[in-house]
């Protein structure tokens, strides 16, 4: 890093460093740059050349030390073909690059996989594997996405619940049925739904796990739930309720 001083001054006028040379001026100022690190400027007129890049005082580096070294999250998707191989070639490429799988799914849909992560790494990590990871999709031939997150903050709720019922498969029973829980209340956590192919016509088997905040609203979710599933005319269904202990 070379320290070197403006020798024309603010003003024009010759800089005091100037009388001794620039030799002279540039031991001065080298010997004077533990001050300045001290108190965390430069004087006016010096420039700071780093990398070959000039860096005038007040300039602040985006990426600092601190944020280098956090613990950064990305969330990946993978769609493609289903094949053999194919969910080891992806995750040894995220572990080539330094990043960790902290928590995955993996689904078959017709003939094709999807494949979720929650990755977590270092910034040189994460830049790695953002930059390489659509090149090797498309060798892999894959359809991949990519969004930076934050660890997971799970909200604490006090009531707990899972809902599964069994009924004929027709277009928009999975919509009526997100729609009844989002109007009493219910926070979906999480869902699976499935065909079952039978004759004379196919069912549909569908679980919810879900989370309530307000007490008061159990029972009458539960007579409704009720309700609702014999309205659509459910094979089967439940409801089961499952509260926090203090």
């Amino acid at each position: 890093m070379d320290f070197s001083p403006d020798f024309q001054g603010r003003n024009g006028k010759a800089d005091p460093f100037e009388k001794q040379g620039r030799e002279g001026a540039s031991r001065d100022t080298i010997r004077n740059k533990k001050q300045w690190t001290k108190v965390g400027s430069v004087p006016q007129g010096v420039v700071i050349r780093a990398g070959g890049l000039a860096c005038q005082r007040g300039f602040r580096n985006e990426i600092t030390d601190e944020r280098r070294f956090m613990t950064h999250y990305l969330v990946v998707t993978a769609i493609g073909t289903d094949r053999p191989g194919i969910v080891n070639e992806v995750t040894r490429h995220v572990s080539g690059c330094g990043c960790n799988i902290v928590d995955s799914r993996l689904g078959i849909f017709g003939n094709e996989f999807t494949f979720i992560m929650l990755l977590s790494g270092d910034w040189n990590s994460m830049m790695q594997l953002e930059i390489s990871l659509p090149l090797r999709s498309q060798e892999w031939d894959l359809i991949t996405m990519m969004k930076r997150t934050e660890r997971h903050q799970s909200l604490q709720y006090d009531i707990r619940a899972s809902a599964d019922l069994l009924i004929r498969d027709e277009p928009g029973i999975v919509s009526q049925c997100t729609q009844f829980f989002s109007e009493h209340g219910w926070n979906i956590q999480a869902m699976q739904s499935m065909t079952l192919e039978q004759q004379p016509f196919n069912l549909l088997k569908i679980s919810f796990q879900l989370n309530l905040a307000r007490e008061g609203e159990v029972e009458g979710s539960q007579t409704a739930f009720a309700e609702f599933c014999r309205q659509l005319g459910a094979e089967s269904f439940e409801f089961i309720v499952n509260r926090k202990h203090a």
